[in-house]
């Protein structure tokens, strides 16, 4: 055999070689598209909550009656006569209203009350019940903070009359006086709101001890009414 022969022949060989290793190979996978960096938006922290309100609530120790007769119609003669012969009622009637209608009370009666709503305060005030101050001054003039709190959303709600009247031609009633001082804005002298209310009574004063759980009942809810026909007033 030739060399060219030969020569042919390996050529030959190998190329077959060649053709079966390309056949028998794995086809490479395509490569993968890399996704996009993901930017994270900036942290913003959240806008600061407004400042808690506070509702300060003083009710009063005071309890007072007054009774008048036809002789009160006839001038200031007339209307010392009718205090003269009413003395002891009047002192009885306004002690049995002192405990009626003590602060204890009138705190249960305003709890029944939307006072946040009524007052027109921000949701989620917080309502504080005091201890009564005796000094009237003080609950009626003073306008500066009654408590220690240094909240800057601050208001106080002060009842500064329980008044019972018997009068010979209006009949029975209750009579209630309220201030409401508002500090918002960031005053520091308040805004007064000074007002009252007035009401029926029916069975109040009672005429038995077995009539004074109707007489105590009438006598709470005239002054759930009273302060209500106040807080319409502001």
């Amino acid at each position: 055999m030739s060399r060219l022969s030969m020569f042919a022949g390996a050529a030959l060989t190998l190329g077959l070689a060649c053709q079966a290793v390309a056949q028998d190979a794995v086809p490479m996978p395509e490569a993968a598209a890399v996704p996009a960096p993901v930017v994270a938006a900036p942290y913003l922290p959240p806008p600061p909550a407004p400042p808690a309100c506070e509702l300060r609530v003083y009710p009063t120790l005071e309890g007072q009656a007054i009774t008048t007769g036809w002789l009160s119609g006839f001038g200031v003669v007339g209307a010392v006569a009718d205090a003269a012969n009413n003395k002891d009622r009047n002192v009885s009637d306004a002690e049995y209203l002192k405990d009626a209608l003590g602060p204890q009370f009138q705190v249960a009666a305003l709890q029944t009350i939307d006072l946040v709503k009524e007052l027109k305060l921000p949701q989620g005030t917080t309502i504080l019940f005091e201890t009564p101050i005796a000094d009237r001054k003080i609950t009626t003039k003073v306008k500066t903070r009654l408590s220690q709190s240094t909240a800057p959303c601050y208001a106080e709600l002060i009842v500064t009359q329980n008044l019972y009247q018997k009068a010979a031609i209006y009949g029975r009633s209750l009579s209630n006086r309220f201030i409401f001082k508002d500090f918002r804005g960031g005053l520091t002298q308040a805004n007064l709101r000074k007002g009252r209310g007035g009401n029926g009574l029916s069975q109040f004063p009672p005429q038995s001890v077995e009539a004074r759980p109707a007489a105590d009942a009438d006598l709470r809810a005239a002054f759930t009414k009273n302060f209500l026909e106040y807080s319409r007033g502001i």
